[in-house]
């Protein structure tokens, strides 16, 4: 009995093991199938998965060639695509695709009557030039080039900027004709010599030329042609290739230039980088320019600090003892020495012309080289500085009190004259510039009215003028003679109570010149508008 009992619990311990009876939830009856390795139903010791879960076919996570590797049709290019043609991409003999620096040189573009980027403003050639699309020598389109006389005529490329460099240049021609080339710059270059074409089939052209600076939005390729005839001459893949140079790979500062035998920058004529590129007696400042060093000199004016030392000897750079004007002979009498620089200068008072009478002498005597008053018989405008006046009749005005020698009276189109109303002008004393009066325009229009000297004869001769004006408001002035009007001015804004010097030139050998004044848009607050010593001298 003990024995069957141990034999009893043996066999439940090993059904245990083995999975439970027959009747258990979790075992399947003999009937039904078990799962295949391929799908995720656990065996019956739960935690450990088949081979069909955790590790994965080869159909799922290790992609299949078609895939992640790509095929030699998706990833990798074939020959069409990224990899160009001869044509495209891949640059032929001529350098890479960028080094050829002739826009449109296979004349593919074409939006109108001429192809892009060509016909620049050196292009003189009198037949239209014609597209061509038989044969090209690449592409669709060529370029026709016609002129059947034995006189040159130019067709060139649009302007652009080019840096400097030896270029090479390439082209195929073909049909009949002689062809040349040169380019324009800042001028003409000289041509090279005619090839001469005749033949159907298209023929390599070179050209090579040297630009020794760098040009900017000039730069023009010229195609020189005569003599064509047939089919004329046609031109296709224009081609020119810059040279590398050692110093393309060199920037420099604005005060230097690349040296090519070098590669390195050198300073400019002038420039520095420190004081042992400039001369001895100069320093290196802080722009990179040579200047005197500040105990040398160059002229007499620089040792102007020094009294006792005024000359600068020119030899060594160094101010010295002496007299800057010893041995300087002034021939002009306008002129003399100038004690501190050496040279000769206009003297005080003195003048060439009208134009250096700046201060209170406006007029200059040509006799005398002197500056003198506007009332010296040398000013050839009769009361120029309105000291004079007088009560006269002025047509459909009456009787007005207006200067001497003026209010020149308006006699039509060809002979015009004064239109502004004598009640506009008046003597003014309250502040002149020389003399006693001055002229004052009381102008508030808008309009600008003429004023005018009467006319008079101007002898042969170049004439420098001037007169001064002050206060507030706008005016501007014009010359009519026999010869015509002069040009005309700009209106002058002033707004001021100094007295503004206005200079101006005419010719004479005249009849009936007379000066015109047109003011307005005056202001009250600055007295209005005054005018005073109109003054003009023959040089």
């Amino acid at each position: 009995m003990k024995l069957f009992r141990v034999c009893l619990t043996s066999l439940l311990v090993l059904a245990v093991a083995c999975g439970g009876d027959s009747t258990s939830p979790e075992a399947p009856d003999a009937g039904q199938p078990r799962p295949d390795a391929g799908v995720g139903v656990p065996d019956s010791g739960s935690e450990p998965t088949d081979a069909g879960s955790e590790t994965p076919d080869s159909g799922t996570e290790t992609p299949d060639s078609g895939t992640e590797t790509p095929d030699a049709g998706t990833e990798t290019p074939d020959s069409g695509t990224e990899t160009p043609d001869a044509g495209s991409e891949t640059p032929d003999a001529g350098g890479p695709a960028d080094a050829n620096v002739i826009d449109n040189g296979g004349f593919e573009e074409w939006p109108g009557a001429l192809p892009a980027l060509w016909s620049g403003s050196t292009t003189n050639i009198e037949e239209v030039v014609q597209k061509v699309t038989s044969q090209p020598f690449e592409g669709v389109n060529a370029a026709q080039l016609i002129n059947t006389s034995s006189t040159h005529r130019r067709f060139s490329t649009a302007a652009k900027s080019m840096p400097a460099g030896r270029y090479s240049c390439t082209y195929q021609a073909r049909g009949t004709g002689d062809v040349r080339n040169g380019f324009f710059g800042t001028d003409f270059s000289s041509y090279s010599s005619y090839t001469s074409v005749d033949t159907r089939t298209w023929t390599q052209v070179s050209y090579t030329f040297n630009l020794a600076n760098s040009v900017f939005d000039t730069f023009e390729l010229i195609f020189s042609v005569r003599n064509t005839s047939g089919d004329h001459l046609l031109i296709d893949n224009v081609r020119c290739v810059r040279a590398p140079e050692p110093c393309d790979a060199v920037s420099c500062e604005a005060w230097a230039r690349c040296d090519n035998a070098t590669a390195t920058c050198q300073p400019l004529s002038g420039r520095c980088e420190d004081a042992m590129d400039c001369s001895e007696w100069q320093a290196c400042d802080a722009t990179h320019t040579c200047v005197t060093a500040e105990d040398r000199c160059t002229r007499h004016a620089d040792c102007a600090g020094t009294p006792e030392t005024p000359v600068c000897d020119t030899a060594s750079h160094l101010c010295i003892e002496g007299d800057p004007c010893a041995g300087v002979t002034c021939s002009n009498p306008a002129t003399s020495c100038n004690p501190t620089t050496g040279v000769c200068e206009l003297a005080e008072g003195a003048c060439f012309t009208t134009y250096d009478c700046r201060g209170a002498l406006p007029a200059c005597d040509p006799a005398t080289r002197r500056c003198v008053a506007a009332e010296h018989s040398a000013n050839i405008i009769r009361n120029g500085g309105f000291e004079n006046w007088s009560t006269r009749a002025i047509p459909y005005y009456g009787n007005h009190y207006v200067p001497d020698d003026w209010y020149g009276l308006d006699n039509g189109i060809a002979d015009p004259g004064t239109e502004l109303k004598p009640s506009r002008l008046a003597r003014y004393t309250s502040a002149v510039h020389g003399g006693s009066a001055a002229l004052q325009f009381v102008v508030p229009i808008q309009i600008a009215e003429r004023f005018t000297t009467e006319k008079f004869n101007v002898p042969t001769g170049d004439y420098s003028c001037s007169y001064r004006v002050r206060g507030h408001g706008s005016i501007r002035h014009r010359s009519y003679s026999s010869g015509g009007w002069s040009p005309q001015t700009d209106f002058l804004t002033v707004d001021s109570d100094e007295w503004q010097p206005v200079f101006f030139r005419f010719t004479g050998n005249v009849r009936d010149w007379r000066l015109f004044f047109y003011p307005s848009r005056s202001v009250a607050d600055r007295d209005h508008l005054q005018v005073d010593d109109v003054v003009c001298t023959k040089d």
